[in-house]
């Protein structure tokens, strides 16, 4: 369409559009490779009018004085046909109509460009301009929180001053895995001969680790490595392990060091001999005894030695009201009380400035009351005893208050994951719900297999569940940001069991989650925990903070 626009001016007009030189130059070297110069033969209007489309194509878009000639040039008939919303035969165009268009052309370009055929050219410009003249923020693929970038600095600074264990405290929901995966990216980065092993002591643990790295090293690697799983049924080989990510589950490690098989203990000793960072998710879990010797085969030898990195929500092993116990301590020793954790100025607790920054979902904690007379006194001594959980389990009132509640959220749209107190508890609340034509069911580890609580997780992540009741499965290793509701619906004295529950809702809504989330929780004995920003430093008196501001 410019070229029949172009059309409408005469050939003087044309070669006004290029300084003569230009077009002298230009008949030079004219197509037949002989050297010419301007005479009356040289140009016709149709190829004038080609050249300048060619070369001054764009200026008619970006240029005022360009694209205000060219539409004053617009015979009566183009306009009728560019234009039908004017709704015009030829003969009623007016000069008012060429304002019009001159007006509306400068406030759209783009649609001018596309009227003229010339879209392309407009893009390609304007992604242009974008690069050589506007300053442009890129997001990482996988980026850390500037708390979460200070967090990785010290631990680095620790191991640079040969402290060689160090624990990550950061709560729930604030993304120790990622924090960690930047600094195991980092850690082979330095060398093609680093090998990083990465252990945890339940499948979905290692699940979600094997999937991080993976996506991790996509954006941060800077050449290929070899992923391993050794975990859960996997039937990789530890022969030829030398470099990249390998990750663990203790209990498959614990069966090879009590393996009969002269071989499989070889290449363990071998493994060992290579690994150059540990990295043990639910660190807390690090002194149980038969954990602890794993992590010592592969730290504590004079030949070789790896450094060791901890990451927990809840740097301690118990709750007491007497203090922090002999275990609690144990485990601070066990990371020579090197502890990087988040100290925010002018924040009481980091729970605080997550919550107000969008890192964490504030959480409303909600107590679910019911009439408990009928349970005698002496069958709620015991919080974590079968017969209480048992009697709860049992108790009419009780469940009818459950039940109720999470009713009701499912009404608001909410995700819920709900705590039961047995298995069976868990599979009658469930059935209970479906019953009243929810979606919802029970996962456990009597009645699942591997794959089919997989896929009732996969279902409750992609929304198909509504509600995924459990009874010890989903307090660890466990990502759904739409959570937005937990309802603890079993009796704890678990400082360590309660904030992994309570903190499976609380993921933020800069990291895909949610504003605010209701933490239920149905005979909570511990009410001193109703308060997670406390909870958070209960243990900080064992040990050597290292800030981060």
């Amino acid at each position: 369409m410019l070229v029949e626009i172009l059309f409408n001016f005469s050939e003087d007009e044309l070669l006004a559009f290029f300084p003569k030189s230009a077009i002298n130059f230009a008949l030079k070297f004219d197509v037949d490779g002989d050297n010419q110069t301007l005479n009356d033969t040289s140009f016709n209007k149709y190829k004038l009018a080609n050249i300048v489309s060619s070369v001054k194509g764009i200026d008619f878009i970006f240029d005022d004085l360009l694209r205000n000639k060219l539409i004053e040039r617009l015979s009566s008939q183009q306009l009728v046909k560019l234009f039908p919303s004017f709704g015009l035969q030829s003969h009623q165009v007016t000069p008012e109509h060429y304002d019009a268009i001159a007006s509306w052309a400068g406030n759209n370009p783009e649609k001018f460009a596309a009227l003229l055929g010339l879209s392309a050219l407009y893009e390609s410009q304007l992604s242009q301009d974008n690069e050589l003249e506007s300053i442009t923020c890129i997001e990482p693929n996988y980026g850390l929180y500037p708390y979460q970038q200070n967090i990785s600095k010290q631990v680095f600074s620790e191991l640079a001053q040969d402290s060689k264990r160090v624990l990550i405290h950061l709560p729930t929901g604030a993304g120790k895995t990622r924090t960690a995966m930047n600094i195991a990216a980092e850690h082979l980065r330095q060398s093609e001969n680093n090998l990083v092993l990465w252990l945890a002591d339940r499948e979905e643990l290692c699940s979600q680790a094997y999937a991080e790295f993976s996506k991790a090293w996509q954006s941060l690697g800077n050449r290929s490595t070899s992923l391993y799983g050794f975990y859960s049924s996997s039937t990789e080989s530890l022969s030829g392990i030398d470099s990249g990510f390998v990750v663990a589950g203790l209990h498959k490690f614990l069966s090879l060091r009590k393996s009969d098989s002269r071989q499989l203990q070889l290449l363990y000793s071998k493994l060992a001999e290579k690994v150059t960072l540990v990295i043990f998710d639910e660190a807390h879990k690090a002194v149980a005894p038969k954990f602890q010797e794993v992590v010592q085969d592969f730290i504590d030898d004079e030949t070789f030695h790896a450094d060791l990195i901890g990451l927990t929500a809840t740097p301690g092993r118990s709750y007491s009201e007497d203090g922090l116990s002999e275990e609690d301590a144990r485990l601070a020793d066990f990371f020579y009380n090197n502890k990087v954790s988040m100290r925010i100025s002018g924040y009481l607790s980091p729970i605080d400035y997550l919550v107000e920054k969008g890192y964490l979902a504030k959480a409303n904690f909600k107590s679910l009351n019911y009439d408990h007379s009928g349970i005698a006194a002496y069958e709620l001594r015991d919080a974590g005893g079968v017969e209480t959980m048992m009697t709860l389990a049992n108790n009419i009132e009780r469940n009818r208050q459950i039940l109720k509640t999470i009713i009701d959220e499912c009404n608001l749209g909410s995700q819920i994951i709900v705590f039961a107190c047995t298995v069976e508890h868990g599979i009658n609340l469930a059935t209970a719900l479906a019953y009243q034509g929810i979606k919802a069911a029970s996962i456990d580890s009597k009645n699942d297999t591997a794959e089919s609580r997989r896929a009732k997780i996969a279902q409750y992540k992609n929304g198909e569940l509504q509600v995924l009741v459990n009874f010890n499965v989903l307090t660890a290793g466990f990502d759904a940001p739409k959570t937005n509701v937990t309802v603890i619906a079993k009796p704890m004295n678990s400082l360590v069991q309660y904030l992994q529950m309570a903190g499976r809702a609380m993921r933020g809504y800069k990291s895909g989650g949610n504003k605010e989330c209701n933490i239920y929780t149905v005979m909570d004995n511990i009410p001193e925990f109703q308060s997670i920003s406390l909870a958070f430093g209960y243990w900080n008196d064992m040990w050597v903070e290292k800030e981060i501001k």
